[in-house]
């Protein structure tokens, strides 16, 4: 009876839970202002020293030295709140604006490595909203010929550029005479802005005193190779790159990297090349080019053969003074007149001109916004020689080609450029395929990339090969090319800063014959006609200069044709 009971009183309760109206609960807002200081100030500071501890108004921020690191990790430090990764400071940190009092704070910075010197300094940075400041922090002595201020305080802009499409970049020219322990040559002088012929961006960053720096200007966007030039010619050599220039030496002397033989063991040879990176400068970005003293490795030539050490020398390296923006509306474009049996030949995109090509010459790249466009090739009298109509991407690089097909008739090649450095390789002992994943992505800044386009209506396969008739880079990059027929497909052949010299030479082939017959009469092309300005070089002729070329196959193979109009290589570069 008692179970009855209990069971009876269970299925109540369960019934009058159910029944039970959910209590509705009262929402409260806190209107209060957010008083705490968060997000980050308008104050960067730049790191010139190499240091790689920071504190401000006392409170360490990076972390320190471990006791007994993980074998392999001796350069890595605890990770911190503000950096995570490795716990060092890096190139460049912007102070949160919470270590700001009354607009200002106390920087204390050092170096801390293990049985290596100290480099103590402190300093105050003051906060003016409206002029967003750099804080530069410098090299002293024993790296420098005297005494000299530690850091230096620059203005900066973050407003966008005026133009669409456009960027904005200045330098400055931190430079400081260099002990003279390293015997490295003196280019703490007026300093100039250049593009990679040498030819100067603009007189606003020209002759840049040291201790001083030029206004901004406004660029189109793309991908350049910036140098920065002494009044005598003498570039400045950048510094950092990727795991691949950081095998290149240099020569105090002149700053040339030094040519590598024997499997990468450097010699006291100048290949006359000094290292600037290739860059590509987004629409919209603000960009410093700023030059100061660091570190370089040179050739150890009283030591064991192949040993290096370092040096110091004035380098420039390429700040962003904003996050680099997102390119989603543009393109660029340039075309080519290629068609033998036209002259001066005008472009237009989208009834818009592009611009005016005489026969194996370029226009100026464009800024285009992204979408379908239609190409069209006009010549003098008005007349439609070729249209091409495609879907153009944001943030890629395109060249129309106007040419002639084997029918005799003008038609517009559309081609992609891959201006990135970047390409994708196998490891060896993987699956070639590339479905096991085992592709490696591969940059490098300092890229000498070619790739080869048939336009000659006479040769149905056209086999592109180095002097020895050795194949110019992958079976897909140079072997039986079509006219009119881009390669998609590891398309670029490559070579390294130290290469010795080349050529190329062209052979009729077929999908059954390699090489085939050597084509006598097109002229050899080498390596030196990559060189843009040979009188720029007054001390070592380089081999070549690096960039992003295409080597195209123009003109006729029939007999009797002018010497104008045969057949020869032609070389477009699409890096300025």
């Amino acid at each position: 009876m008692y179970y009855k009971h209990f069971a009876v009183g269970l299925m109540l309760l369960a019934m009058g839970m159910l029944s039970c109206k959910k209590e509705k609960l009262d929402h409260s807002y806190d209107n209060r202002p957010d008083i705490a200081v968060s997000g980050n100030s308008t104050v960067r500071l730049v790191n010139l020293t190499g240091n790689n501890q920071l504190s401000v108004n006392g409170e360490r921020l990076t972390g320190y030295l471990t006791i007994r690191p993980i074998p392999g990790q001796e350069t890595l430090f605890p990770g911190t709140y503000w950096f995570p990764t490795n716990g060092k400071l890096g190139s460049s940190f912007t102070v949160p604006r919470q270590f700001l009092t009354n607009g200002s704070a106390e920087i204390s910075t050092d170096y801390l490595e293990y049985s290596l010197g100290r480099d103590s300094f402190g300093f105050k940075v003051i906060e003016d909203y409206n002029k967003p400041k750099d804080y530069f922090m410098m090299k002293g002595f024993p790296f420098t010929a005297a005494v000299v201020p530690r850091v230096t305080e620059v203005q900066r802009e973050v407003t966008a550029p005026s133009k669409a499409g456009y960027f904005k970049i200045r330098i400055v020219n931190l430079a400081n005479p260099v002990n003279s322990s390293w015997s490295a040559e003196d280019v703490a002088k007026p300093l100039t802005l250049a593009y990679a012929d040498g030819t100067p961006v603009s007189a606003t960053t020209s002759n840049i005193n040291p201790q001083s720096w030029s206004p901004y200007v406004e660029l189109p966007y793309g991908t350049y190779q910036f140098k920065v030039l002494a009044p005598n010619g003498v570039e400045v050599r950048a510094s950092g790159g990727n795991s691949l220039e950081n095998t290149y030496m240099s020569e105090p002397a002149s700053s040339n990297l030094m040519r590598m033989v024997n499997g990468g063991i450097p010699n006291a040879v100048s290949d006359g090349l000094t290292y600037a990176p290739l860059k590509s400068y987004q629409p919209g970005g603000v960009y410093t080019i700023v030059v100061g003293i660091d570190h370089l490795t040179m050739l150890n030539v009283y030591g064991v053969p192949g040993e290096t050490s370092v040096y110091y020398q004035n380098v420039f390296r390429v700040l962003a003074d904003v996050s680099e923006p997102l390119n989603t509306d543009y393109y660029r474009l340039q075309a080519v007149q290629a068609n033998v049996d036209e002259g001066q030949v005008s472009f237009r995109v989208n009834g818009t001109k592009l611009g005016d090509a005489g026969y194996t010459a370029a226009t100026d790249y464009s800024i285009c916004v992204a979408g379908q466009a239609t190409i069209e090739a006009v010549n003098a009298t008005g007349a439609v020689l070729a249209t091409a109509t495609q879907r153009f991407l944001a943030g890629q690089n395109y060249t129309a080609w106007l040419y002639k097909t084997p029918e005799g008739k003008a038609a517009i090649s559309m081609v992609a450029n891959n201006l990135t450095g970047s390409w994708y390789e196998v490891p060896s002992g993987t699956d070639n395929s590339g479905q096991d994943g085992s592709f490696n992505r591969m940059t490098h800044t300092y890229p000498f990339n070619y790739r080869f386009l048939n336009l000659c209506p006479d040769l149905p396969y056209a086999s592109f090969t180095y002097g020895n008739g050795q194949s110019a880079g992958a079976t897909s990059t140079s072997r039986n090319l079509q006219p009119g027929v881009p390669v998609t497909d590891l398309p670029y052949a490559r070579s390294g800063q130290d290469a010795e010299a080349y050529q190329f030479m062209v052979y009729k082939s077929s999908p059954t014959v390699y090489p085939g017959n050597w084509i006598s009469t097109i002229p050899v092309l080498k390596s030196t006609d990559f060189v843009a300005r040979p009188d720029r070089y007054t001390r070592v002729k380089p081999v070549h200069e690096p960039g992003v070329y295409t080597v195209a196959l123009v003109g006729r193979l029939t007999a009797n044709q002018p010497e104008a109009k045969s057949a020869k290589m032609i070389i477009i570069k699409h890096t300025k």
